[in-house]
């Protein structure tokens, strides 16, 4: 590994860090190696244009008289490594993904396109993601078809891939899927189902969500 190499890895440590933190906190998909890349380049490259701005506004103010970013005039120089410059936008970049999960996380974009009229699409996000997430969702009904059974519960948590959906439900009431005779309870379930092979529903809850439970068992 030459010490270009090296250097330009060092440089896209800020980038790295900010995809890191983005990708724990936001729903999505497995990513590819080329859009971590990507991603890291595109987060780095802000990183240090934020960095430059706060240097900028620091000697505009005369606060102090600060060195402007040697990343941008030495990058092809191997045996030059701007370890400070790479500290101080590692720590912009722990914000930058903060904010970046805020924005990807309350649709600031797809909001502001709908309410141009520009796009109707939600998120990147699948249905199935959007619906679970959704503050009006508590206690659900699934109905395992394979298995002839339906689950009353509030969700938890949840996750999927491709084939299999993953839900964690809590206070759980269990019926024949048939009939729906009740057949137990459980304080606390998780379930790994085929997402072709389940119906999820929206419960209805007057107060704390046992109450329909309740009269369904009657």
């Amino acid at each position: 590994m030459s010490e270009l190499t090296i250097k330009l890895i060092i440089i896209l440590i800020p980038g790295a860090i900010s995809t890191l933190i983005f990708g724990k906190l936001i729903l999505h998909k497995e990513w590819s190696s080329f859009r971590f890349v990507l991603y890291s380049i595109l987060f780095g490259i802000i990183s240090y244009l934020t960095l430059q701005l706060i240097i900028n506004g620091i000697n505009l103010c005369k606060c102090n008289d600060l060195p402007e970013l040697t990343i941008w005039s030495n990058l092809n120089d191997a045996s030059s490594i701007p370890y400070k410059e790479v500290l101080f936008a590692s720590l912009i970049s722990i914000i930058l993904a903060f904010i970046a999960t805020l924005i990807e996380n309350r649709k600031v974009i797809n909001r502001v396109a709908g309410f141009l009229g520009i796009s109707g699409k939600y998120g990147d996000e699948n249905l199935y993601s959007m619906f679970l997430g959704s503050k009006e969702v508590e206690f659900i009904y699934l109905r395992d078809i394979k298995n002839q059974l339906t689950y009353h519960g509030w969700v938890k948590s949840f996750s999927e891939n491709d084939n299999i959906s993953e839900i964690r439900l809590c206070d759980v009431a269990v019926y024949n899927y048939s009939n729906s005779e009740f057949l137990y309870e459980v304080g606390e379930i998780y379930l790994s189902l085929n997402k072709q092979e389940i119906i999820i529903e929206l419960a209805n809850t007057d107060n704390d969500g046992q109450k329909e439970t309740e009269q369904e068992q009657q």
